[in-house]
């Protein structure tokens, strides 16, 4: 049944793809009539627009160059000549004459002959030029010299609750992202800007000024990942540990916070630091306080920024490390 249905459509499809291809034709045949027709029309707008540019062209020359009369020599005869209903004439085009333009005489003279011509002896009593007068060079002003580098200066800021009326028994040493963070016997000191070597130059100050202090917990890093120094930052990190035991005091290393607004690149440096921190504390037998698991991935946790901790992240920081202090016995 399908095979005749086929058989049967067949001749009608056939048929109508015919029609379509003759409509096709139709129109093909009717638009090259329609470009023809266009083309002819613009050759004879063409045509006629050089004969009105040629016209105009021919009535400004003659408009330039007036036509002069030819002089024609007269025979000497007394008989009279009848008029000639024709009279020829001869174009001629005037030559124009070049002349020299020679430019109006100027009356040069200088202004200042007085001033330049006068011996001044003494320089105290030279006439100044006005202002208007002065040139580029002495209306400039002349620059300051420029100013040596001054010298990289951490500055400590205060915590913002007082401290406990007993002696601390901790301290927290870190950058900014310490800043909100308060642990019940210690005080903290935020160094904004801080980096690790920063903070190693400030552990003797900090073990003189609390020497009842029998813990120092060091938070810091994030600002030396921007460098891209990872074996400086690794040596750095050394020397901090190995400064503090040499005091005679605990320590305890609070590893890097994951930033919500870090790079690719950012996010796999503070990655690799804080592996390598995982296994070198380790081997110094220094307690670590893992954060990076806390704040991955939690924007909540920042401040507007997207850097610095607000209220909730120095909370759950500050959670950390005092289950941290709990844990190797520090006195309470």
């Amino acid at each position: 049944m399908d095979t005749l249905d086929c058989s049967c459509r067949g001749p009608l499809l056939l048929h109508e793809a015919n029609m379509v291809i003759d409509s096709l034709k139709r129109d093909i045949r009717r638009l090259t009539n329609d470009l023809v027709r266009k083309d002819t029309l613009i050759s004879a707008y063409g045509s006629t627009l050089r004969a009105q540019a040629q016209s105009r062209i021919d009535m400004s020359f003659q408009a330039k160059f007036p036509e002069e009369p030819a002089t024609t020599s007269h025979p000497a005869c007394s008989t009279p000549q009848q008029s000639q209903p024709w009279t020829e004439v001869v174009a001629r085009r005037q030559r124009g004459v070049l002349r020299k333009f020679s430019p109006p005489p100027f009356n040069l003279s200088n202004r200042y002959s007085v001033l330049a011509d006068s011996n001044v002896a003494d320089p105290a009593h030279a006439i100044p030029l006005p202002p208007q007068h002065r040139s580029a060079e002495q209306s400039r002003p002349t620059a300051p010299p420029p100013k040596p580098p001054a010298p990289r200066r951490v500055a400590r800021e205060r915590p913002r609750h007082p401290p406990s009326s007993t002696r601390p028994v901790a301290v927290l040493v870190g950058s900014s992202m310490v800043r909100h963070v308060t642990l019940p016997r210690s005080e903290t000191w935020c160094l904004p800007g801080a980096r690790v070597e920063d903070v190693q130059t400030r552990v003797p100050e900090v073990v003189e000024q609390h020497p009842t202090a029998s813990t120092i917990v060091v938070h810091v890093g994030s600002n030396d990942i921007r460098l891209q120094q990872s074996e400086k930052l690794k040596s750095d990190f050394t020397s901090l540990i190995q400064t503090i035991l040499a005091t005679g005091k605990k320590c305890i290393v609070s590893g890097p916070i994951p930033s919500a607004c870090f790079s690719d690149m950012q996010f796999s440096r503070i990655r690799q630091l804080h592996a390598w921190l995982v296994g070198h504390c380790s081997r110094e037998r220094v307690p670590f306080v893992d954060n990076f698991g806390s704040f991955w991935r939690r924007r909540s946790l920042f401040a507007r920024d997207g850097r610095h901790l607000n209220r909730a992240g120095a909370s759950l920081l500050a959670s950390n490390l005092e289950l941290a202090l709990e844990a190797h016995h520090t006195p309470r």
